[in-house]
C-alpha cells in the first residue's frame, strides 16, 4: 500500500492499536506487491503465527470490529483506503 494509505488507515485507530498496527513498519522498504486477498491473509498469518493460532477468518475478524467499534467516519476512511484487492474483505453492506 502506498504510504499516505497506510497512514490514513493508521490514523483512524486508538493510539495504542495504531501503535500495533504500525510496529516494524518501515518507509524505506517501499511497498509489496500486493496480488490478491488470499495473498495477503496468507501473509498476516505469519506475521502473527506465533502469537496466534490459525484462523482463516483473522483479517475479515479485525475489518469487522474496525467496522463496527470505529467511529463511521474513521471506519469509511479505512474502508476507502484499502486496496482494491481487499475491498472484498470489507463487512458486506459497509462502504
Amino acid at each position: 500500500m502506498p504510504p499516505e494509505d497506510v497512514v490514513t488507515i493508521a490514523n483512524q485507530l486508538p493510539a495504542l492499536e495504531r501503535g500495533i498496527f504500525l510496529q516494524d513498519w518501515r518507509l524505506d522498504e517501499g511497498p509489496i506487491d500486493l496480488p490478491d486477498a488470499d495473498t495477503f491473509r496468507a501473509r498476516v498469518y505469519e506475521r502473527v503465527k506465533a502469537h496466534h493460532f490459525r484462523v482463516e477468518s483473522l483479517v475479515q475478524d479485525v475489518f469487522w470490529l474496525w467496522n463496527e467499534k470505529l467511529d463511521p467516519a474513521r471506519s469509511d476512511r479505512i474502508s476507502a483506503a484499502l486496496p482494491d484487492c481487499l475491498k472484498s474483505l470489507w463487512p458486506q453492506g459497509s462502504p
